[in-house]
């Protein structure tokens, strides 16, 4: 497979390496990720994509952010003793998309054909959260495959991609079925966008909510039943933290997440509290 001009993962590297880009991989392990890996007992092999959110690279990768949100993006959640060196990384592969898409996509995309293999060999469904921490356009990227330009996630048909989006206009695309078929967007709610999470729920989409820790609990302890538990507004809520594998959730439904990093101290509205 040549993949934009560069017949191997390797060589997309190297070419980068050389240019000022050590990246060694840009999917991290399934396995890496405590939430992703829950995706596991449905049988789902799942890798994320982290780049440095926000316009912590220079580059803007989160177009509709609030204040609230960025000041609470998952960025900041697993152990603070790794941060620094996963920041650096994760705002050298945001500048390298910006300013290697060739490459950047190449690597990308023989990284998605061998972690497609795997799940095979595993007897799992492959997926991938290209925006575990972004919110890029992915559904309109294309590659050159062997000569011929496609459309990424269409050549990929057999492999699940889903991510969180802030962007309206995507989450209104996906809740009306007008993007691929593999390709699952939930829409995130932020102290800032009630207009557009009405929207969106009308449309038959889902909307994800970041909750304190306590009333996490109290939702959790209420059934999940927006009737008992009213700060939601809504009456169908399913437990997000059970899994990440988001295309396995109903229809039409508020997904409930635990405030975690920063979230945990939010005052902005972000998190309900």
């Amino acid at each position: 497979m040549n993949v934009n001009g560069f017949k191997s993962k390797a060589a997309a590297l190297q070419y980068l390496n050389d240019i000022g880009f050590p990246i060694r991989a840009l999917l991290a392990a399934p396995e890496s990720n405590p939430k992703v890996a829950k995706n596991g007992k449905l049988d789902v092999f799942a890798a994320p994509l982290h780049l440095a959110p926000f316009n912590l690279s220079g580059f803007q990768v989160c177009a509709q952010a609030s204040p609230g949100c960025a000041a609470a993006c998952l960025h900041t959640a697993g152990n603070p003793a790794y941060m620094a060196g996963k920041e650096k990384s994760r705002i050298i592969k945001t500048r390298a998309y910006f300013k290697e898409r060739a490459a950047f996509m190449a690597v990308l995309t023989f990284e998605i054909a061998a972690l497609q293999r795997k799940a095979a060999k595993l007897d799992m469904q492959a997926a991938v959260r290209l925006n575990a921490t972004s919110d890029l356009p992915w559904e309109v990227r294309k590659v050159t495959i062997d000569g011929k330009s496609v459309n990424f996630m269409e050549y990929f048909h057999e492999v699940q991609f889903y991510d969180y989006t802030k962007i309206t206009k995507r989450a209104l695309q996906h809740a009306r079925g007008e993007m691929q078929e593999n390709y699952h967007l939930t829409f995130s709610r932020t102290e800032s966008n009630h207009a557009d999470v009405a929207k969106v729920l009308a449309a038959g989409g889902n909307v994800a909510m970041v909750l304190s820790r306590q009333a996490y609990k109290a939702a959790i302890s209420a059934g999940l039943n927006a009737r008992q538990w009213a700060a939601v507004g809504h009456d169908k809520i399913i437990d997000g933290d059970a899994h990440d594998y988001r295309p396995a959730d109903p229809r039409n439904v508020v997904v409930a997440l635990k405030a975690k990093g920063d979230a945990r101290h939010d005052a902005s509205g972000f998190v309900i509290a």
